[in-house]
């Protein structure tokens, strides 16, 4: 619910014109009397650290935030969309926020949203599909993601470069339709930062010896990922590599706790490959593969420890036994029989044994 406007709030609607002021005298707002009719006339008439409200409807245009700190707000992802004919989406700013937005740039070379290279930039609860990337953030920092779908025909989203990155609960989607003679990654470069609790598929079914990968970390790579489906599939016509996550970079290190990974081609000539490393480090643990569909295989040195053919098993059931020993001072009650056993410092030699006896009265 919207209040009184400051201001500092600025209306858009299809209803509205350009010659408003933007801004709400009274609620319920009358948009046709006050609203502006194009974000870029709001965008233009905003200073730093206003906010502006779009209301639904389809607009053709290319918004750029001009290097102001602005929010941008729709009021439903799915109503609320701008669709420009051509050209990139929304160019974000330092400090900005885009909130309940639909960006769709599906023409050649176009980016949903554009973030490189700025700093302190919040996207939430919105919809980004780009004919070339949905998220584009090469040479970002300090930039959060959450709830949001990001697809795109060439890579979902690029976090090339990028610093401080943290991503929570988010799909991304590279469909592999913006040409055969380029590889197709949901994630490429991820950057420095977490991913939690998220989906990487990548998709494609053409004719081509091309790359189609779940996450592809480039050198310097620093990423966590925690709680995230890798997946990837390809048809019959592609005969080149499939893999959910690829660590192929100079100082590159991946983490993958609590995930699930499963790559699979039709076609493939080199691969399926699950977990797939080469000059940087993938550590696992916790994590299932598909060793069906797919083949786990150190591609260069410092792969992670403890992995097996199926499932990673950072603790066995008896270490967890011993490590629960150790916790509770080395000393297990039996609560049947009300036995206390105290063991040595390894968890595992007993010491003695104790019996408690209970008296009623």
């Amino acid at each position: 619910m919207y209040f009184l406007d400051s201001s500092h709030i600025w209306h858009v609607a299809k209803s509205g014109s350009d010659s408003n002021s933007g801004h709400a005298g009274q609620y319920p707002v009358n948009l046709a009397n006050d609203a502006k009719l194009t974000i870029g006339a709001a965008v233009s008439a905003a200073a730093g650290g206003d906010s502006i409200i779009v209301w639904p409807g389809d607009y053709a245009e290319n918004v750029s935030l001009g290097g102001k700190a602005l929010t941008l707000i729709g009021t439903n992802r799915h109503k609320s969309r701008i669709i420009p004919a051509s050209g990139t989406g929304v160019v974000a700013a330092d400090n900005s926020v885009l909130r309940n937005l639909a960006v769709e740039a599906l023409a050649v070379l176009a980016k949903a949203v554009d973030l490189s290279s700025k700093t302190n930039v919040v996207i939430e609860n919105c919809d980004l599909y780009g004919g070339y990337n949905g998220l584009y953030g090469y040479g970002a920092k300090n930039v959060f993601v959450r709830g949001s779908s990001i697809r795109g025909k060439y890579d979902g989203c690029n976090f090339g470069a990028a610093e401080r990155v943290v991503i929570e609960g988010c799909i991304f989607i590279a469909y592999g339709t913006y040409t055969s003679s380029v590889d197709c990654r949901a994630l490429f470069g991820v950057g420095s930062g977490t991913y939690s609790n998220c989906v990487f598929s990548a998709q494609r079914n053409d004719t081509s010896d091309r790359g189609n990968g779940a996450v592809y970390c480039i050198s310097n790579s620093r990423a966590v990922f925690k709680n995230c489906i890798l997946e990837s599939a390809a048809g019959s016509g592609h005969t080149g590599q499939a893999y959910g996550i690829i660590v192929n970079g100079s100082g590159a290190v991946a983490v993958l706790e609590n995930c699930a990974v499963k790559s699979g081609s039709d076609n493939a000539s080199n691969g399926p490959y699950d977990l797939w490393q080469a000059t940087g480090k993938l550590v696992a643990c916790g994590c299932a593969y598909e060793t069906s569909d797919g083949t786990i295989i150190q591609g260069g040195s410092g792969w992670a420890d403890a992995v097996s053919a199926q499932v990673d098993t950072a603790l066995t059931d008896m270490d967890l036994d011993k490590a629960a020993k150790v916790l509770v001072n080395k000393a297990v009650q039996n609560k049947l029989s009300g036995a206390i056993t105290y063991y040595e410092d390894d968890g595992v030699t007993t010491i003695r044994r104790r019996k408690i006896i209970t008296y009623r009265y």
